[in-house]
Formats: structure tokens, C-alpha cells, sequence
């Protein structure tokens, strides 16, 4: 009997039997092909804010005293973090199984859902790994030489250099560090790129404002992720659209929560901002992704294609679930399964509410034609203020003043005559006109004076 790298004898098969399972070297290969390495860092940072959520599961509960630190060169990778740690239990079960195994509960909330972001993120980074994680519980070391694991012969396993429970360990000791050592070529390369780095730096702090905003210390490099809370305006006759509301699914229930309105005019900001259990999936999206460039819909709802007129306009949307399958995400988090029932029934509640914002940004475009006492908008912009998302309590629909009525001023109708050349010269020279049309303004202007008078 002979083993192959795959676990099967050669003489477990039956005559009826064909062995499709994948050798390990393919399966490295195909799990990582399609993960960009920015978003294989980002995976990773998910876990530990999916740890910080364990410890503190309480919807909008701060994350004070809380870090992950992520460290990237060209020499090797490394993440670490305060965040309570992998229980040996969980390692052997889910986090280093290829995908989550039926009946797996996931963390309510959590922003990792389909079990593969880190062994993806491992495999894609590097040769080897280590993983030393303390739970309140337990202990564990794990090292792995990917090119060796490649090769052997047996069961697909992972063995832990240590393993230890029922420990008594403080709380300020829990977590879990993360090293990548040897690099593959392609990360060797990005992770030594200082314009890589920053732009890694800038995605991070974006996907996990949420968490940033409630006290969770980030840094990448030393560096550390600041909050920039997201804005609606308000005051003035301006009041944002504000809806919170439940959706009740077979499996669960999705917590959802929409804000619409008018921000800084700046046309790289504009757009849909969509976020899943606190994780940002999409930002200042504009594209028919989220509404824009879409026909009649079943409601009758027609957006245009976005361009600079719409670059005030401003949409957030939050989809919270303690059951993380329900949420309308894919496997990257870069995007939205626009066939999930909750992202259909988001996206047309989206396209109902911003039609409002885009009648109101055209009519703003318009008022520029206005005399300045009619510019309701303008004003109205002029006597506002940005406000954070968290201080707007309103429910309701979205407000602007309405168009200032004014004097409707009288109609005006025009008045056509010929006369030969030389005459008209002579008079626009007496009456010191400008032009023929200048001419007739002042004669008809005299004439009523002296015959009609006030």
C-alpha cells in the first residue's frame, strides 16, 4: 500500500472509485490565486476585531485598551493583538479548518464568515508560518513550513508544537500574534513598497472606522489609524433622510439603518457608503452597483449617472446581524451579493431615497441662474453645519427649504421697427447709444416718460 500526498491509499480505492481530491500544492495555489495581498491583510486584521467583538459583544460597546499592530517589510510579515486569543477548541474546529464546518456558530456580529481569511491569508503571504495565541484558558504554539506541508503524505493536518488548557492567564496577556517568514516573492516586493504600505494604511483605516471610532488602537508600522467620523449636513431648513428598521429572515433578523443627504461639495467623497456588522464594503461607491444610472425601476425611480453636479450628495448604510450569513457581503469583503433578499430589498429602499437628494442638488445647480435672494439651497448651505452621523436623532425624511416665492414679475413682450440707417446713426449719436437695440431702449424709455409718465 502506498500513500499519495493526499491522505488516500492507492488500494482504498474500490474498483468503482475515481480519487478527486485536490493535491495540496493545487489547492495552495487555487485558494490564493484571486486574493489581492491588501485584501489578505485586511482579512486578518477582520479576525481581530472579530476577537475584540468576543470580548466585548454589547452593539456599540468602546474597545478602549484594545490593539492590533500590524508590522510589514520585505522581510516578513507580522500581526498581533490584545484581543483574548484563539481557544485551542475554536483553532482545531474553525480557524485553521479550510472553511467553516456545518453547525459552526460564528461569533454573533463578527465580520469573518466564510472560514477561509486566514489560512488564505497565510498561504498567500508566505513559506511558513507561526501562530502563538493565549486564551483566559489556553495556550498554543503552531509553526508551519508550507513548502514541506506541500509534500507530505497523510491526513491534511496541522500539528501544535504546544498545546495547553485549563491555565489561569490575566486578561492583559490574552491574544494572539501572527508571523509570515519566509515571503513569497510578490509579497516580499509590495511589503518592502512604501506606496504600497500606504495605501494598505489608508484601506484599513476606511474598512474599520467603526471600530477605530469606538476606541480600538489600529497601527500599521508603528503608525496609528485615526476615526474620521462620517458627516451628514444639517440646519438651515436641511435636515438629512434617517430611516432604522428590521428585516425578519427565515435564519435571523438584519438591523438596518440608512442615511441620505448633502456633505462637503467634493466629488471623490460622493456617493454610497455601505457597511456590514461595522465593516466597510463599499465607499463613495457610483456606480450602478448602488442605484446610479438606472432606469424606471417597479416604483417608477429614475437616478442619473453620477457626475461633479451630485458631488455634495452623501448615503451610509449600515446592515448589522448577529448572524453574519445573512448579510449581503462576498468572500472579499469588497463588495455586495446583489442576489441576497436583504440587498435587494436595501437597494431599492437606497434608490427611493436618494431621488429627493438628486432633485435637490439639481435645483442647487439652478439657483446659480437666481437672483441671490432666491437661492433657498445656497442659503440654506450657508446656515448649516456638518454633523456626525451618531449626533443626528431625527427619523424622517430628507428636508430642504422650499424655492423662495417672491414677486412674480410681469411679462415682458418686445417691440420691432425698421428706419433708414442714417437716420438711426444720427440719433444714436445724439442720445449716446451704444448699439441699435441700446437705442430703442432709451427712445421708448423718453417716449413713456413724457407721455405716460409713473
Amino acid at each position: 500500500m502506498v500513500d499519495d500526498p493526499n491522505g488516500l491509499a492507492s488500494d482504498e480505492l474500490g474498483d468503482d472509485e475515481i480519487d478527486v481530491t485536490p493535491t495540496r500544492a493545487l489547492f495552495v495555489e487555487m485558494l490564493t490565486r484571486d486574493l489581492l495581498l491588501n485584501r489578505a491583510v485586511i482579512d486578518l486584521v477582520d479576525n481581530s476585531v472579530d476577537g475584540a467583538k468576543r470580548l466585548r459583544p454589547e452593539r456599540d460597546q468602546r474597545f478602549d485598551g484594545l490593539e492590533i499592530s500590524v508590522t510589514l517589510s520585505s522581510d516578513a510579515f507580522r500581526i498581533t493583538d490584545n484581543c483574548g486569543g484563539i481557544g485551542i477548541d475554536l483553532a482545531r474546529r474553525y480557524a485553521f479548518r479550510f472553511g467553516r464546518a456545518r453547525g459552526m456558530p460564528a461569533t454573533p456580529g463578527s465580520v469573518g464568515q466564510f472560514g477561509v481569511g486566514m489560512k488564505r491569508a497565510l498561504f498567500k503571504f508566505g513559506h511558513g508560518f507561526e501562530v502563538i495565541s493565549t486564551t483566559a484558558t489556553d495556550h498554543f504554539e503552531l509553526r508551519v513550513d508550507v513548502d514541506e506541508w506541500e509534500l507530505e503524505p497523510g491526513p491534511w493536518r496541522f500539528v501544535f508544537d504546544t498545546a495547553e488548557t485549563g491555565l489561569e492567564n490575566p486578561a492583559a496577556k490574552t491574544g494572539t500574534r501572527i508571523s509570515v517568514s519566509p515571503l513569497r516573492a510578490d509579497a516580499r516586493a509590495q511589503f518592502g513598497n512604501p506606496a504600497f504600505v500606504t495605501a494598505l494604511t489608508r484601506e484599513i483605516q476606511s474598512a474599520q472606522q467603526q471600530y477605530i471610532d469606538r476606541g480600538l488602537l489600529i497601527t500599521v508600522n508603528g503608525r496609528s489609524l485615526i476615526a474620521t467620523p462620517w458627516k451628514l449636513i444639517q440646519g438651515g431648513g436641511i435636515e438629512p433622510h434617517i430611516v432604522e428598521d428590521v428585516l425578519q429572515l427565515p435564519n435571523g433578523v438584519v438591523q438596518r439603518r440608512i442615511y441620505a443627504g448633502l456633505g462637503d461639495s467634493m466629488p471623490q467623497a460622493a456617493g454610497w457608503y455601505v457597511f456590514c456588522n461595522g465593516r466597510m464594503i463599499l465607499e463613495a461607491d457610483q456606480s450602478r452597483a448602488t442605484g446610479w444610472e438606472r432606469g424606471d425601476d417597479p416604483e417608477g425611480v429614475i437616478i442619473p449617472k453620477f457626475h461633479g453636479q451630485f458631488a455634495r450628495f452623501r448615503g451610509y448604510v449600515f446592515l448589522d446581524s448577529d448572524n453574519p450569513a445573512l448579510l449581503p457581503w462576498n468572500t472579499t469583503k469588497t463588495g455586495v451579493d446583489a442576489d441576497t433578499d436583504v440587498w435587494r430589498n436595501t437597494y431599492a429602499k437606497m434608490r427611493s431615497i436618494m431621488r429627493p437628494v438628486i432633485d435637490a442638488l439639481n435645483r442647487l445647480d439652478a439657483e446659480k441662474e437666481a437672483p441671490a435672494n432666491a437661492r433657498a439651497i445656497e442659503i440654506a448651505l450657508r446656515n448649516s453645519s456638518p454633523k456626525s452621523l451618531r449626533s443626528l436623532t431625527r427619523l424622517g425624511d430628507f428636508v430642504v427649504p422650499s424655492k423662495a416665492p417672491g414677486p412674480k414679475p410681469p411679462p415682458w413682450t418686445s417691440i420691432q421697427f425698421s428706419r433708414p440707417k442714417s437716420k438711426v446713426d444720427q440719433l444714436k449719436t445724439a442720445f449716446g447709444a451704444s448699439s441699435n437695440a441700446h437705442l430703442g431702449e432709451l427712445l421708448f424709455d423718453s417716449a413713456y416718460d413724457e407721455h405716460v409718465g409713473e
